[in-house]
């Protein structure tokens, strides 16, 4: 069996990255925390991949990113070009990076800006029509997740509810 450098039986490390190389480590964590947010699970391939995206910079091919990479491991060993394309694939379809195509049919991508609206949440009394907020984030978080799962973004959600037993809906 041919061995080639390209399929890499480990997958490299954030201590792969050469000094003073990389992105900063806030810019990374904040997308790494987006990329959590939507279910996207970190691993180090994906964290590597953060740096060289960032340090692309913005409308880089996925060749430009694979070649960042290249430079920045201490062991000359990016990660494989179909391991970086599955995983800006995966970025692109949860919203963290956007793909644009030229004309010549080329893909550039870019960090997606954040989505700063938040998520309207309402829960609906099934035998009244009565509607109440919901202003728990983390009932956003895990709908923005499991839209995120099916390819879908949630706008905003109505939930509708009925009176436990003996219990009137309170408003938060």
């Amino acid at each position: 069996m041919l061995a080639f450098s390209e399929y890499r039986r480990s997958s490299p490390s954030l201590s792969e990255i050469r000094p003073g190389m990389g992105a900063s480590r806030s810019a990374v964590r904040r997308l790494e925390d987006r990329c959590e947010e939507v279910g996207i699970k970190m691993t180090d391939l994906r964290r590597i991949l953060l740096h060289g995206i960032l340090e692309a910079g913005p409308r880089a091919t996925a060749v430009e990113i694979w070649k960042t990479l290249e430079k920045m491991m201490e062991d000359g060993h990016a990660p494989s070009q179909g391991s970086i394309q599955r995983n800006l694939n995966l970025f692109v379809e949860r919203g963290i990076l956007r793909r644009d195509v030229t004309p010549d049919r080329q893909w550039l991508y870019s960090v997606a800006p954040e989505r700063k609206a938040a998520l309207a949440i309402t829960f609906v009394e099934a035998g009244t029509g009565r509607k109440i907020a919901c202003n728990a984030p983390e009932v956003a978080t895990v709908l923005r997740r499991v839209a995120a799962e099916h390819g879908l973004a949630v706008q905003a959600a109505a939930i509708t509810v009925t009176p436990s037993a003996g219990h009137d809906l309170e408003t938060r």
